[in-house]
């Protein structure tokens, strides 16, 4: 059950975040005043395979899991976001988050996220977590292709059992939740 707090964090808090560093106090303020400051228990579903929802979450502390088609593909912690591909794009999660531990979380609905995406230092901190996502993914997708033309035989692929550029393409599409 998400618990919201009486009060939103501080605007220093908030710079202490490294998407946020280059963001004024001012845009600072905005982010805190159009995002819901809560508290998620141990356990509790954030955002389930499938769904169409449409939030934006950044996590302030604590750490979730993300799980897709029951196989848990990445862990999350203090200033990752998640569910910004759903922001954009309005399609289906492609993923299951959990919390693993009780989480302070600030969300950010779909008509805050249109406010939120005006303010340069948060559009730019949120773009540049995406192409960071994006490289990843990009370099394991280019592995796994070397890999295949090696017969799939590489030691380093461990994660890549029977690795298809199509089946790699999926797997990692996941991490990027």
């Amino acid at each position: 059950m998400l618990q919201t707090f009486r009060r939103q964090p501080p605007v220093d808090r908030l710079k202490s975040i490294d998407q946020f560093r280059a963001c004024t106090k001012a845009e600072l303020r905005d982010v805190a005043r159009l995002a819901e400051h809560v508290k998620v228990h141990q356990g509790e579903i954030l955002v389930r395979e499938g769904r169409s929802d449409r939030e934006l979450f950044l996590i302030l502390a604590g750490t979730a899991e993300v799980v897709q088609a029951g196989r848990r593909v990445n862990a999350l912690g203090p200033c990752d976001f998640f569910g910004e591909l759903g922001a954009l794009n309005h399609g289906p999660r492609s993923a299951t988050v959990t919390a693993l531990s009780d989480l302070e979380l600030l969300v950010i609905g779909p008509r805050e996220f249109d406010s939120l995406a005006q303010i340069p230092g948060f559009r730019n901190a949120l773009l540049e977590r995406m192409a960071n996502r994006l490289r990843i993914v990009d370099s394991r997708l280019a592995a796994a292709g070397a890999q295949e033309d090696l017969g799939g035989h590489d030691a380093t692929s461990q994660d890549w059992p029977s690795a298809s550029p199509t089946r790699v393409t999926r797997h990692i599409a996941s991490e990027a939740h």
